[in-house]
């Protein structure tokens, strides 16, 4: 008689997705226990593990001044959408409580189908919903979720250069293909 014992087969395909067969072998003697467990392990890490896939989709927009680079990883959400269609677009930035700069739309922007609770953390964009406005965290202002922040993205590379900008500047907004 065979008893049941298992095998995990893993493979990647050409997108890179991780695709994970479980073959199911019987023979007992092929696969003591703790071997099981090792193989199951890594097949749950792997299973959990950040989709490669999903990390190349992620829109990221440039932001450009005074010869320097901010590169910026959006969130997917509706303000984010109105923001790319607003793009390219110039933004006026000025410095607010030492610790973000802020700007305004080029025109109005809906908040109806978005929802509030950022953390002010150092590089978060996001819009502060009373004013409707634009902001980047260079220094982190709280850590207690905020229901007037809503996220818009994460600076990437590039915050020193906002903290080091101290007076009033312009600067270019564009999606990063």
């Amino acid at each position: 008689m065979v008893d049941a014992a298992a095998f995990f087969i893993f493979s990647i395909d050409l997108e890179y997705t991780l695709k994970i067969k479980l073959l199911y072998v019987c023979n007992k003697r092929a696969l003591n226990m703790k071997k099981f467990f090792k193989i199951f392990t890594l097949g749950l890490a792997l299973i959990f593990a950040t989709d490669v896939s999903a990390e190349e989709n992620t829109m990221k927009v440039r932001l450009t001044f005074s010869n320097n680079e901010v590169l910026i990883k959006l969130e997917e959400n509706d303000a984010v959408s109105q923001l790319l269609q607003m793009l390219p677009a110039e933004f006026n930035f000025t410095d607010f409580a030492g610790e973000e700069k802020i700007t305004n739309f080029p025109r109005s922007i809906s908040l109806e189908n978005v929802s509030g609770g950022m953390i002010a953390t150092a590089g978060k964009l996001f819009i502060y919903a009373p004013w409707k406005n634009m902001g980047i965290f260079y220094k982190t202002h709280s850590y207690l979720p905020d229901r007037n922040l809503i996220e818009l993205g994460e600076v990437e590379s590039g915050l020193e250069l906002l903290a080091k900008q101290r007076a009033n500047f312009t600067a270019r907004m564009e999606i990063v293909k």
